[in-house]
């Protein structure tokens, strides 16, 4: 936009120039010194004495002339040398006369003056009487291109001819003003379209779109520099909201999809719950029976128990607000106590569990119930979803500023097309999606816990007979 305000500026500039010029032709005030170059005024009476330094400023002299036109004294540098003047010749140079001849065409502050070709020099005349009684005529002499002179008249009589005459280009200078001016507006008028109403539209037809929920719109303003940053930060803006509204919608579907695996993985222990109550209910369950049928529905109730526990940690974890309870801890420690409270359960399923753990603590700054929950549900899963006689091996070593946690197993493969899904919630390492004891969230709460602390959880594919889940803590750990 500077560059439209100085280019309208300058056309402004132009229009008032072309006015004071036209103003100029009618009203013109000379207050120049020339009158010090006028022979009437430097003459006297002893004209040896005459002072010529105004005139040899602009190439002139002073020439004496008796009473018969003879040059008798010649003071300052003559350019033209003469002995006497005729009538004739003396009228030629007359000053008034050598300014009327003049052409001078004026154009705002600059002049274009074109001289007359019949004399080259003019002068100025002033009678005085010497010292010694006699008539003399002084002359001030000099080229016609050293004095620039415009004769303007003052008119008493606005009807006359010649008033008419001198003002006949008056409606054609006023009609080209009008016409630059219209110019001048339009341009600007123009320029102001461009680059303040079209980008001031484009960006409320943006603004419309991103409030009608449209949060894939960019704009492009093509406008100067003042709008590149509105044009970014409304395009950074709309990249945003398009972000926020795709989280919303993922989190939207993992919300119904959590519900329905939910309402999907309560079903199955409810009917065998009320199936059995019934039954006993019914008298329809033996003595001999009774105590194992007690059995299924306190095991089946404990399931139940399990997956709301589980997914009210979920929930809990998905909460903004939710906060770690940080403190320095031994992970070496924490790692040694799940595995000795994993020893009977892996020896229960035939599972051989072997570890490589530091002699020396690895220390990190974490909450111990969370990080406990992760890594005894690594281990569990290892035990509990792999065939008798797999072995489980377990290994905790520094890695630079992290702390890195692998469980090795050449147990039971997982299917490539669960392997992208893993970490996701009702998601587990069969394609029934759950197991008879695993409620399907475990991954998924030891992903967010494990996030939360600033580290990250994987899944590595090593061959075809072994499989590893790796956890990646900072040792020097972040905000969470």
């Amino acid at each position: 936009m500077t560059k439209k305000y100085l280019t309208t500026s300058l056309l402004l500039l132009v229009l008032i120039s072309i006015f004071t010029f036209a103003f100029q032709l009618f009203v013109v005030s000379n207050e120049s010194p020339a009158k010090d170059f006028s022979a009437n005024t430097i003459v006297r009476s002893d004209y040896h004495k005459i002072d010529v330094s105004s005139l040899k400023s602009v190439d002139g002299w002073v020439e004496i002339l008796d009473e018969n036109n003879n040059v008798i004294y010649t003071k300052g540098t003559a350019k033209e040398r003469k002995n006497h003047y005729t009538q004739k010749q003396l009228l030629e140079m007359d000053g008034l006369q050598a300014i009327i001849d003049k052409n001078i065409y004026q154009l705002g502050p600059v002049y274009i003056e074109l001289n007359s070709l019949d004399s080259e020099y003019m002068a100025t005349f002033a009678p005085f009487k010497g010292k010694d009684g006699k008539n003399y005529t002084c002359i001030a002499k000099m080229p016609k291109k050293s004095l620039r002179a415009n004769i303007s008249p003052v008119y008493h009589n606005f009807t006359s001819i010649l008033t008419a005459s001198n003002f006949k280009w008056l409606p054609f200078i006023f009609i080209m003003l009008l016409l630059i001016f219209i110019y001048c507006l339009r341009r600007y008028s123009k320029s102001v379209k461009e680059h303040l109403v079209a980008p001031n539209t484009v960006l409320i037809d943006g603004l419309r779109t991103i409030k009608n929920g449209e949060y894939s719109k960019k704009i492009h303003l093509n406008a100067e520099y003042e709008y590149v940053e509105i044009e970014d930060s409304f395009n950074h803006m709309a990249k945003q909201l398009a972000e926020a509204e795709q989280q919303r919608i993922s989190y939207e579907k993992e919300r119904q999809l959590l519900f329905a695996n939910m309402a999907h993985d309560l079903r199955t222990p409810i009917t065998t719950i009320q199936g059995s109550a019934k039954a006993v209910a019914d008298g329809l369950v033996g003595d001999d029976k009774l105590d194992q049928t007690m059995k299924t529905i306190i095991a089946k109730t404990d399931h139940m128990n399990e997956l709301v526990n589980r997914l009210l940690i979920f929930s809990k974890l998905e909460s903004p607000d939710y906060q770690l309870h940080r403190q320095n801890l031994d992970l070496s420690e924490l790692i040694r106590q799940i595995l000795l409270e994993q020893l009977e359960p892996a020896e229960k399923n035939d599972i051989a569990l072997t570890f490589d753990l530091p002699e020396t603590p690895l220390e990190i700054s974490g909450d111990p119930v969370e990080l406990r929950r992760v890594f005894d549900n690594l281990i569990s899963n290892g035990i509990q979803h792999n065939p008798a006689e797999t072995t489980v091996h377990i290994q905790l070593y520094p890695l630079e500023n992290q702390v890195i946690f692998e469980i090795k197993d050449n147990g039971t493969a997982i299917p490539k097309e669960l392997q992208e899904q893993l970490f996701e919630p009702f998601v587990s390492g069969d394609s029934s999606r759950s197991t008879q004891n695993g409620s399907g969230l475990g991954l998924a709460i030891s992903k967010k816990i494990v996030e939360k602390h600033g580290g990250r959880i994987s899944f590595v594919e090593l061959n075809e007979h072994e499989k590893m889940f790796q956890v990646a803590l900072w040792r020097q750990q972040k905000n969470a």
